[in-house]
């Protein structure tokens, strides 16, 4: 009996040294790669959205993105404090390179914003348009990017979520209680202009630089 018990201890102690060590901070997704909305034309029309909205409903005021916030997310993932010091050194620097193949040598990558929709009644966004030249090396960028993580075990969204890049105008619950009040504001037809990307940030989701109201830039690199 004991010699029994002494291989089914073995045997734990086995199956619990060969799964893989993977880092966690509880399983919450808390960093993500971004593309700041920088376009001051663009940011006002936006904005003017924003305020359009707010005049039909003013209880959505309290789920209006602070205009300072207005990014692209490429995707989110879960990183702890030690892996951030890895992920500079290393794949920061295959990122850029990845970029310069992508795009080319001092190329600045650009998308086309268009259209207002939503999701599921309880996200206001701004979309880009698909259809334009440079959208398939973005979607190329970022797929590549995410395979790029994902590779060196970090925790990413689904890769086989379908990317549905947009720009969070409004977001919760106040959105989606009075979205027949600020539905009319839908409208894909719309174009706000040319958005040049220079840089590409890594930003730790829910923390705010307090000097320019932006997210915690973490890292950049240069496009």
């Amino acid at each position: 009996m004991k010699f029994f018990n002494f291989l089914l201890l073995l045997s734990i102690m086995s199956n619990q040294i060969a799964k893989p060590f993977l880092p966690s901070n509880g399983g919450r997704m808390n960093y993500f790669f971004g593309l700041q909305i920088t376009e001051v034309l663009i940011n006002n029309q936006l904005k003017q959205i924003q305020n359009s909205i707010t005049r039909s409903c003013r209880y959505v005021a309290k789920d209006i993105t602070s205009p300072e916030k207005f990014h692209m997310t490429l995707f989110v993932m879960e990183l702890t404090d030690e892996q951030i010091p890895i992920i500079k050194s290393t794949l920061m620097p295959q990122a850029k390179l990845l970029a310069t193949e992508i795009f080319g040598e001092n190329i600045k990558p650009s998308s086309s914003i268009k259209g207002i929709g939503s999701f599921k009644d309880r996200v206001i966004w701004a979309g880009i348009n698909e259809k334009h030249d440079e959208y398939s090396k973005l979607l190329d960028f970022r797929n590549r990017l995410h395979k790029l993580f994902k590779d060196q075990n970090i925790k990413v969204e689904d890769e086989y979520k379908d990317w549905s890049p947009h720009i969070t105008l409004a977001k919760g619950k106040n959105v989606q209680r009075n979205f027949l009040q600020i539905k009319s504001h839908l409208n894909e037809d719309l174009e706000f202009g040319l958005q040049n990307f220079s840089k590409l940030q890594l930003m730790k989701i829910g923390a705010t630089d307090p000097l320019t109201k932006y997210y915690h830039v973490e890292d950049t690199i240069d496009l």
